[in-house]
């Protein structure tokens, strides 16, 4: 049998994929290496506008609804934050996303667990993939495997991405979750190089990690030992400990080539400021499904326009995204001075987390604030010492200011606005 649509990887991602390509009337097979329920390294963290991008309620899976965050500066100095509406929703993955795929198959996605994809087979007008032992064919192919997937790769495909890692791990308070994290988050900033510690309250337990640029790995356990003391806790309760990565795409990677697409983290499509990859996994699994079925329909030649479209939607906002964060490292003491004194920061992020706002139309509105921040972001890009500042050891090519010249010669950077790079 010739599925119209092979899913590689059944996160949030691929779930989202299959299921609406099955209501779009297309037959979808979905592979996963690991059998549901399986746990996956995440806070677990669902914000409002990724849970407005489902047909259905997840309730059944959430174990704390969020209000407020308490800010810290390097295990000090802290402060509240409060909202009068649920900003995210607490979940563990394992029960998330075995609920999604749950989803996925009630719409008529046919799943196969424990299938791990070794070989990918390209052909003008078919994809076959196999697990060493049994080959699936399929007019289409999504990579939704994650950020340590290799489907792309195995298609041939290269993705550009700059990398955070993250260490975390739970605590199980004998009287249960304390009082003081019961609708409440805490994030702790400027201790970690590009990134963050945190305290998530989940039902009977506390997940607690930090993350940062892919340099900090090495230092992550005797940090996180650190932070767990300074929650009020003892490392030496600290179980299901695990790391990830987390891929942040470099402006033009590849999204689509030919009958093969990237969705999610396989695309490298994670959040900058909260490493949060939630809601572009779900955003682009819609996007990829109607771009799925014209393909199928022969109404395209091939899925670029799945692509056009992330470039043209989503990676803005990843953009604008990535710039707010270089900004906030370069002196997150300096944002929470800010922030303690006149709640813009928290206001906006508020906005951003329920979907009222983005951080594209936040530069769109104020012009000025755009030039100035997509300025400084770049003049970090090409200045060792402020790339030193912001935590960030290996270059990374400006977005639109600074360019370095392809010709021999002219490697030095020259400014010129509104220049942009072909492999951001």
């Amino acid at each position: 049998m010739r599925y119209d649509v092979i899913v590689v990887g059944a996160g949030p991602a691929g779930s989202t994929t299959a299921r609406e390509c099955a209501a779009r009337g297309l037959s979808v097979i979905l592979l996963d290496r690991a059998e549901f329920p399986r746990d996956k390294p995440c806070g677990g963290a669902v914000t409002v506008r990724a849970l407005d991008l489902l047909p259905f309620d997840i309730t059944p899976v959430v174990e704390r609804a969020i209000s407020s965050v308490h800010f810290t500066t390097r295990q000090s100095k802290g402060f509240t934050r409060r909202s009068s509406e649920d900003l995210v929703f607490l979940t563990q993955r394992s029960k998330l996303d075995a609920y999604l795929v749950e989803r996925a198959v009630e719409a008529g996605v046919e799943l196969r667990e424990g299938f791990q994809v070794k070989v990918v087979e390209r052909h003008k007008t078919h994809v076959v993939v196999g697990n060493g032992g049994h080959l699936v064919e399929g007019t289409t192919l999504v990579a939704a495997d994650g950020a340590n997937g290799t489907t792309a790769k195995l298609a041939g495909i290269s993705v550009q991405v700059r990398q955070h890692i993250a260490l975390e791990g739970n605590i199980t308070p004998p009287s249960g979750v304390p009082d003081r994290w019961q609708d409440i988050i805490g994030l702790d900033v400027g201790g970690m190089e590009g990134g963050y510690g945190w305290i998530f309250p989940k039902g009977d337990h506390v997940n607690i990690g930090l993350g940062g640029w892919k340099h900090v790995g090495s230092t992550l356990r005797e940090r996180l030992d650190g932070l767990v003391r300074y929650y009020g806790l003892d490392p030496k309760e600290v179980w299901g400990l695990r790391g990830h990565h987390l891929p942040m795409r470099r402006r033009g990677s590849t999204l689509a080539d030919g009958n093969v697409l990237l969705v999610g983290d396989a695309a490298g499509l994670v959040d900058p400021v909260t490493d949060e990859g939630i809601h572009s996994a779900i955003w682009s699994g819609r996007a990829a499904a109607g771009h799925l079925a014209e393909y199928v329909a022969g109404e395209v030649v091939d899925l670029a326009a799945y692509g056009r479209e992330v470039e043209r939607d989503l990676a803005p906002d990843l953009v604008a995204s990535r710039q707010f964060h270089d900004l906030l490292h370069l002196s997150p003491t300096l944002y929470l001075w800010v922030e303690r004194r006149t709640s813009i920061i928290w206001r906006l992020t508020c906005r951003i987390l329920r979907g009222e706002q983005t951080y594209a139309a936040v530069m769109g509105k104020h012009t000025f604030i755009a030039f100035v921040i997509g300025f400084v972001s770049d003049l970090i890009s090409v200045t060792p010492v402020l790339r030193r500042m912001a935590g960030l050891r290996d270059a990374s090519p400006p977005e639109r200011f600074f360019r370095r010249r392809r010709s021999v010669g002219a490697a030095r950077p020259s400014l010129g606005q509104g220049s942009e790079l072909s492999d951001r």
